[in-house]
């Protein structure tokens, strides 16, 4: 098994719009699940785990940002 973190040329740093795109096209196609083969399919110089992050907290549709309502503070 390949350690992620060790390898070669993975890109860090801000994610570019084109990256975004990329990764939404990618999961609106084929779903969110098999992490390990987006970079591979996509040509994403990411490893998985930033991919499913960056979905997960920032891309999936239906993520709320901002501040709580005061209905979501009571309960």
């Amino acid at each position: 098994m390949v350690d992620e973190k060790l390898e070669v040329g993975a890109k860090k740093g801000p994610w570019t719009p084109e990256d975004d795109i990329i990764l939404v096209t990618y999961i609106q196609e084929h779903g969110a699940g098999n992490w390990r083969s987006v970079p591979t399919n996509t040509g994403l110089s990411r490893c998985s785990k930033s991919c499913r992050l960056r979905w997960t907290n920032y891309l999936r549709p239906g993520i709320k940002r901002g501040n709580f309502t005061a209905e979501e503070q009571i309960n």
